[in-house]
């Protein structure tokens, strides 16, 4: 297995360029897709047919006299239902708080060789996007606004129709149409108090709340080193897919007994998907399309996620420093762009003061999904799951979160159990990261993943007096702000590392706290540019650490052989060694 995953990230670094010729789309190559058509066999029972071209919410909802509407039909649903949706673009907004049974669970479908998509958008924009815009008289080169005026929303945010890679919401109108890509100041002496020029990201909206219409402007950037954007300018030649802040094109909202299968999930506003307090929900082969959020759950339990892909909004062309956050309280910094994805899942729970403060989210399986293009990949702490043979690709910033967002509820007793495990981690500045005040009862075993640290994120983008990329490469852990650490046991990892870290280990045993303890064992630590020196555990912590291979290219037998020497001298080794003879590093090599 370890062999096969590492043939994955070897060969999947070129498979964008491999899979997508540039010029098969108007705006850029996929970063993701949608998998084939399922030819899912149907299940027997009762179903509901819905066709959103010949259907007619009238009729009965057979195959000869189908539904339009996915809503008409989840309302219509008793338990063993099968909805099946034949091929087509359903424009919908759906809610399930429908509840079917162990014995008879409620499934929504395409059917068997179609491919069907729930999508929370205005429909103009792809469907006729050359009446949907007009120039924009007195903008900046390449403005369009909409034809027609959407008020009172909050916000938009969009994405490709073609390649489903996300536009940047931009804050300001200022940096919409501004034609400078490098940071840039009026006067660099004054840099800490006053703000950047107007800055272009690339292609983006920009939402008057004042008359309600929506701009967009898609032109190009130019800056060296990146994969910029160099396809179509006019909105009207291409379709978008543009959604209100709060589209949620699928709400999950009490059900339980649920089956999701073979669907596409598109046109999200701030999250895609939200389960809420929902019970035995399955998606199985579901692309979700990432808003500023993918899957938002809240008091949910048990949940399968299997085969499903939450790609996010992030392009190719931006910047971790683009999405960051800028308008802090006395800061005379603005916000440029912070709606593109921030994490593809995030949880949440009630509080005391709520009707619905238990029970807390618990007992997840996510198999065989993609986390990619965003901020942040999930978040899993406080969750008691099974995490395994998952893809987190191309974060800005971490891959997985294993701080709880949440106190779990006393009513839950100990804390969660997290595996993680036979996963593939690449393209993200922290690997496993810790954040927020919330204490942790949780125990993170971590085994058999490939942590690939080797490919560089954009972290910060060029300005006036440095024109060079800012591109970081990634590291195994970290936290913000000194949070506490979870007890995590840590082994059979393969972890390759570009960028020299900070201890030969990667942190595997730093941040240890009493009555949390870590066992790191047989590991494999790749240090690309140099081997660190070893950092021995901080005497009378619960840290019991051996059998980890430490490799860096040129290494002399005479130096691995010396490596380990000072610290198995120590008086920490031989007092270490009498309280746990099997943990002090003895089997470890270099």
């Amino acid at each position: 297995m370890r062999l096969a995953m590492l043939l994955v990230v070897l060969v999947s670094q070129a498979t964008p360029s491999l899979l997508f010729a540039d010029d098969a789309w108007k705006s850029h190559r996929p970063l993701r897709v949608a998998p084939t058509a399922s030819n899912r066999t149907l299940p027997a029972g009762p179903i509901l047919v819905v066709d959103a071209a010949k259907g007619d919410d009238g009729n009965s909802g057979t195959q000869a006299v189908p539904l339009r509407s996915v809503q008409v039909a989840i309302n219509k649903a008793a338990p063993g239902t099968t909805i099946v949706l034949r091929a087509g673009v359903y424009f919908e907004r759906v809610t399930i708080a429908s509840r079917g049974s162990a014995e008879k669970p409620i499934t929504l479908r395409p059917w068997p060789g179609e491919s069907a998509i729930i999508d929370g958008s205005w429909p103009e924009f792809s469907q006729s996007p050359e009446t949907a815009w007009q120039p924009v008289k007195d903008g900046a080169s390449g403005e369009f606004r909409s034809t027609k005026s959407y008020p009172n929303v909050r916000d938009v945010i969009g994405a490709f129709g073609d390649s489903m890679i996300g536009l940047n919401s931009y804050f300001h109108r200022s940096d919409l149409q501004a034609t400078n890509e490098l940071i840039d100041y009026e006067d660099w002496e004054k840099s800490k108090t006053t703000d950047i020029k107007p800055l272009w990201c690339g292609p983006g909206l920009w939402y008057d709340a004042v008359t309600g219409h929506i701009h967009c402007r898609l032109s190009h950037t130019h800056l060296p080193g990146l994969d910029n954007y160099v396809g179509e300018t006019d909105p009207r030649k291409l379709p978008l897919i543009l959604a209100p802040f709060r589209s949620v094109p699928l709400l999950i909202d009490g059900a339980a007994h649920l089956r999701i299968q073979d669907l596409t999930i598109r046109g999200a506003g701030y999250d895609a998907v939200i389960l809420d307090r929902a019970e035995h929900i399955e998606f199985d082969n579901v692309t979700i399309w990432c808003g500023s959020y993918g899957v938002r759950a809240r008091a949910t339990g048990p949940l399968k996620l299997h085969r499903c892909g939450l790609y996010g909004s992030c392009p190719p062309w931006l910047f971790r420093t683009d999405t960051s956050k800028r308008a802090y309280p006395g800061r005379p910094n603005r916000d440029i762009t912070r709606l593109n994805t921030h994490a593809t899942l995030v949880v949440d729970n009630g509080r005391e003061f709520e009707v619905f403060a238990h029970p807390c989210n618990d007992n997840w399986e996510i198999s065989h999904c993609e986390f990619t293009d965003s901020h942040d990949g999930p978040y899993l702490g406080g969750v008691s799951l099974k995490f395994h043979h998952n893809l987190i690709d191309g974060t800005q910033d971490d891959g997985v979160y294993l701080s709880p967002m949440y106190p779990r509820h006393l009513f839950m007793r100990d804390g969660a159990e997290i595996h993680i495990y036979q996963n593939v981690f690449r393209g993200c500045l922290t690997a496993l990261a810790f954040g927020g005040s919330e204490d942790t009862r949780d125990h993170v075993f971590i085994y058999r993943n490939v942590f690939d640290l080797r490919p560089a994120v954009l972290t910060g983008r060029p300005s006036t007096r440095d024109r060079e990329l800012r591109t970081s490469h990634g590291k195994l852990m970290g936290d913000h702000g000194s949070p506490p650490w979870s007890a995590m046991t840590i082994y059979h990892n393969t972890i390759l590392a570009k960028e020299q870290a900070r201890d030969a280990s990667m942190v595997t045993l730093g941040a240890v706290r009493a009555d949390h303890p870590r066992r790191t064992f047989n590991n494999l630590f790749v240090h690309l540019e140099r081997l660190p020196a070893f950092t021995p555990p901080i005497a009378d912590l619960p840290i019991e650490a051996d059998g980890n291979l430490y490799w860096t290219p040129g290494t002399s037998e005479q130096a691995a052989a010396a490596y380990f020497q000072k610290y198995r001298q120590s008086k920490d080794y031989s007092a270490r060694k009498e309280k746990s003879p099997n943990g002090v590093s003895d089997r470890s090599l270099v």
